[in-house]
């Protein structure tokens, strides 16, 4: 109870309680003993405290102390050093494959049988069955998984980006 009673004259003292609550306060100072003597206690307290302190002023070559001070500071290496070249080389490597894939399928089932004929027209090759692999199920279910990873990707720009921000 009596910390509840020294937090509200802390605050009737420092000014941040509203008007009602002041009005409320300051009745209870003038009424009753024990929250005046608290009162008259804090007061002596507070302007005690506000007459010894003194603040203290940065020395002069402050900032220039704090450059010195960073300028001898590790830098942190390139970034090239956190990057590494076989998964960058396999991240490419995949995405050719995929290109060279998609290329090839679409020659492969341009079947133009016209005067001038098609560049495979002459080779037999058997139904790979590509059409039942792209399917109205198989590409709701790869284009929500790619709008999850789409997702989970955006959350974490946006925490790095808060963290750092």
């Amino acid at each position: 109870m009596e910390q509840e009673m020294e937090m509200q004259l802390w605050e009737y003292i420092d000014g941040i309680c509203n008007e009602t609550e002041a009005q409320r306060i300051a009745l209870l100072i003038k009424e009753e003993v024990a929250w005046a003597e608290k009162y008259t206690e804090l007061i002596a307290f507070n302007a005690e405290l506000a007459g010894s302190l003194e603040l203290e002023q940065p020395s002069m070559r402050f900032t220039k102390n704090v450059m010195e001070a960073v300028a001898v500071s590790h830098i942190a290496p390139a970034t090239k050093k956190y990057i590494n070249p076989f998964i960058i080389r396999g991240i490419a490597a995949f995405f050719i494959l995929i290109i060279a894939a998609v290329f090839g399928y679409a020659i492969a089932s341009s079947g133009n049988t016209g005067k001038t004929g098609s560049l495979l027209s002459g080779l037999k090759y058997p139904n790979l069955g590509i059409s039942d692999l792209f399917s109205g199920t198989f590409v709701k279910v790869f284009v929500m998984v790619n709008i999850v990873l789409a997702l989970m990707l955006a959350d974490g720009v946006l925490r790095r980006k808060r963290q750092t921000g």
